[in-house]
């Protein structure tokens, strides 16, 4: 009965590491106003250290007997395909063509691998695959250079109804050291057109100073 006690004692332990692992990163990513927060991030990890003990052993019982095999990788397999329908879910893409929600389904997929390691008794693995995953957030939201993305933003012209007009609005663009991703048009009636253009700033400047000298700007946005 003691041995049987202590086991599961050991595996209620490694459920509650594990919980305390995603926690941790749960609360960073709150912190951040994202979509998976304290919750999201502890239940992933707790329910996926269960899982794994369960795979490794919830079917001891039935080993003994003939015929019987068990193969424990094949739930660690059900863990990794179940949680990208999890992820897949915080993944969107936004009306300029921005993808956002990718850190916080890789948040998900680490917090998987953290639940697993712990509940496969890989205790140093989990807990240091935690504070890695930490460290890294906490460095590159610091404005790094390195991890610095071009300012997007996406500027409505109206303009004669002409190929010539259009390429006259790219040409400013391109003069200002804006890089036109896409443009998209929308006549209006047979003299003027709009023209949607979404551009990459190549510096940190300020968007609004550099489309000042613009003629024909009917809005923007950032």
């Amino acid at each position: 009965m003691s041995e049987w006690l202590t086991e599961q004692g050991i595996f209620l332990l490694r459920v509650i590491v594990a919980g305390v692992c995603g926690l941790a990163i749960g609360i960073e990513r709150q912190s951040r106003m994202k979509t998976a927060g304290v919750r999201t991030h502890f239940m992933v990890a707790v329910a996926s250290s269960v899982m794994m003990l369960i795979s490794k052993y919830g079917f001891m019982d039935v080993l003994s007997i003939d015929g019987i095999s068990v193969d424990a990788s094949r739930v660690a397999a059900g863990i990794i395909t179940g949680i990208g329908i999890l992820g897949g879910g915080l993944i969107f893409t936004g009306k300029q063509g921005l993808v956002s929600g990718m850190t916080t389904a890789a948040g998900i997929w680490v917090t998987v691998g953290v639940g697993m390691a712990v509940g496969c008794g890989m205790y140093p693995l989990g807990i240091a695959v935690t504070v890695l995953t930490l460290a890294a957030q906490f460095v590159f939201h610091r404005n790094l250079r390195i991890c610095r993305e071009p300012l997007r933003g996406q500027i409505v012209f109206s303009v004669a109804n002409s190929p010539e007009a259009i390429e006259n609005v790219i040409r400013q663009l391109e003069t200002l050291d804006m890089e036109v991703l896409r443009i998209k048009t929308e006549i209006k009636d047979r003299k003027t057109c709009l023209v949607r253009c979404l551009v990459a700033l190549s510096g940190r400047k300020e968007f609004a100073t550099q489309i000042a000298g613009l003629g024909q700007i009917v809005s923007y946005e950032i």
